[in-house]
């Protein structure tokens, strides 16, 4: 009796499958260090349970990690096609298409649509903020960094924050009075401290600016050394428009 192929090679599957549905692949993947390892055992995963969400988002984070943006982007879409309101998965897409920059507006748009889910996760709104801010929409990043202090009033960042913010609008009393509220809150806070001497600066009050550039260099080290200093304290994750950056050096270089 000839058994036909297909039946033939369904019953030589049958202990892999078994020991597939042995196996717990997403715990597996959870425990292992290599990132290789990690995506073999949730790749099975995905394909062995019958509720493979978690094991698509976990990949997704490896896949980030790694720097794969377009595989990170993608197995985060199947989390959400699974799940529409997965606040995560809207949230970490978002994060990654942020490295695209040919998709900033889906990029906010995803961080917005996580916002939308929880709106009382002040990750999500301070992440919102930020990417406005990086494309110079200023406005809008203020009314989110406001969302932010409604559930943490007494956070110095985003006052500092918003003191940059207003200062880009024009506004320079309400950069003033943010960036004040920042330093009264956290006295040593050495960005509120520039953000004073900027404001002050192009207000055309050299004094006062003076006045903040020395309090900022005698609070950080960096600062001491000049425009090359100040290269080296931006990268301790601090952002500054052009105009802001060329005003700064040119403050640093002149009151030495």
């Amino acid at each position: 009796m000839r058994i036909p192929v297909a039946l033939l090679l369904s019953i030589l599957l049958i202990p892999v499958m078994l020991r597939a549905q042995d196996t717990d692949w997403f715990q597996k993947g959870i425990e292992a260090t290599d990132p290789a390892e990690q995506i073999r055992c949730f790749t099975i995963s995905i394909t062995t349970e019958s509720d493979p969400g978690a094991a698509y988002y976990c990949r997704a984070s490896v896949k980030l990690r790694q720097g794969d943006i377009p595989g990170a982007i993608d197995d985060y879409t199947r989390c959400i096609e699974l799940d529409s309101n997965d606040a995560g998965s809207y949230y970490n897409r978002g994060i990654a298409k942020q490295h695209i920059s040919a998709d900033y507006k889906g990029a906010v748009n995803d961080l917005i649509r996580a916002y939308e889910i929880e709106p009382t996760n002040a990750s999500y709104i301070n992440m919102v903020s930020e990417i406005y801010v990086k494309a110079e929409e200023y406005v809008k990043a203020i009314s989110f960094y406001l969302k932010v202090l409604e559930l943490y009033p007494g956070n110095p960042t985003v006052y500092d924050n918003l003191g940059f913010c207003y200062l880009a609008t024009g506004n320079s009393e309400s950069a003033l009075r943010n960036f004040n509220t920042a330093l009264a809150l956290q006295p040593l806070l050495v960005d509120a401290m520039l953000g004073m001497a900027l404001t002050y600066y192009y207000k055309k009050d050299m004094v006062n600016a003076k006045k903040y550039i020395k309090l900022a260099k005698s609070s950080h080290y960096l600062l001491r050394h000049g425009p090359e200093g100040f290269e080296a304290f931006k990268k301790e994750g601090l952002l500054y428009n052009r105009k802001d950056n060329e005003a700064l050096i040119h403050m640093l270089k002149k009151w030495e």
